[in-house]
């Protein structure tokens, strides 16, 4: 007898069982993965969570920065841009640090091209010390981010390094300007409030010889500063800038000291940038 087709002794199973079995086999390691990574992030909401808190200080201090940074790579080039920026931040860190160790409360650092960065201190120091303790904070911390790029250029023989340090150094050295709105007028208060003349003068001088927009605003910022020297002083006034001999001396020793470094470092980054052979060609930023 001939046959057309075959016959099977076993049943097949049913249409919809085969469907969901299907279904099981194509699903079932996403479940079992899903499963394991809602565990995973249960396990990291006390981390999350406090991050999502500084999320909007995390868009406001580096939104800032990305602009800071842009505006400077279109005229020096992305090195140049990245770096300044790194050392304007570095410089904001110094004054943060030393704020929080005094239990300041103190904003997100904001970067302003062209005017540089600064830190809002939501409460004022409770005296002349702490304010100029805060006030250097940021020149030294910022001081040492120059010699570190100075010792980078030492080590790998890039002049874009010396060219950041030079910057770096010098940045520092013109906020240590003993005058009004700068870091220089807040350590003197520990010190004597009438350098802030001496300091007013120097930034005159500097506004007049090498006219600069952002000078001859600092020059006007500080005339409320140096105006109260003439006037008479309330007892409150009197409590805040009192500090102790060995306050003066040792605020004295940081100030002086770090100015005549920052000056022998910009002397030495000048000169291993000039002694550079890629600076004959121009090659100093790209």
């Amino acid at each position: 007898m001939d046959y057309s087709g075959s016959t099977s002794l076993e049943t097949p199973p049913p249409e919809g069982n085969s469907f969901w079995s299907r279904l099981k086999k194509a699903f079932g390691p996403l479940a079992v993965a899903g499963v394991l990574i809602a565990k995973f992030f249960a396990k990291l909401k006390f981390l999350l969570l406090p991050m999502l808190k500084f999320l909007p200080i995390l868009l406001k201090s580096g939104g800032t920065m990305l602009l800071m940074v842009w505006v400077y790579a279109m005229m020096w080039g992305w090195k140049f841009g990245v770096g300044f920026v790194l050392l304007l931040l570095v410089h904001e860190c110094g004054h943060l640090l030393v704020a929080k160790k005094f239990g300041l409360k103190v904003g997100a650092p904001v970067f302003i091209p062209f005017m540089g960065a600064f830190i809002a201190l939501k409460e004022a120091p409770r005296n002349a010390w702490i304010e100029a303790c805060v006030g250097i904070g940021g020149p030294m911390l910022g001081s040492f981010g120059a010699l570190v790029c100075n010792s980078l250029g030492e080590m790998f023989d890039a002049p874009i390094f010396f060219a950041l340090a030079w910057f770096g150094y010098f940045l520092n050295l013109f906020n240590l300007t003993p005058v009004g709105m700068l870091d220089g007028g807040r350590i003197v208060a520990a010190m004597s409030r009438w350098l802030w003349l001496p300091g007013f003068a120097v930034l005159v001088w500097m506004g007049w010889t090498h006219p600069n927009f952002i000078v001859w605003l600092v020059v006007f910022a500080s005339l409320p500063r140096v105006y109260s020297l003439f006037r008479k002083r309330t007892e409150e006034e009197r409590q805040y800038f009192e500090v102790t001999p060995a306050q003066r001396w040792t605020m004295s020793i940081l100030y002086f000291g770090l100015i005549a470094a920052l000056a022998l470092g910009m002397y030495i980054a000048h000169n291993e940038l000039s002694d550079h052979p890629a600076r004959r060609h121009g090659v100093i930023v790209q």
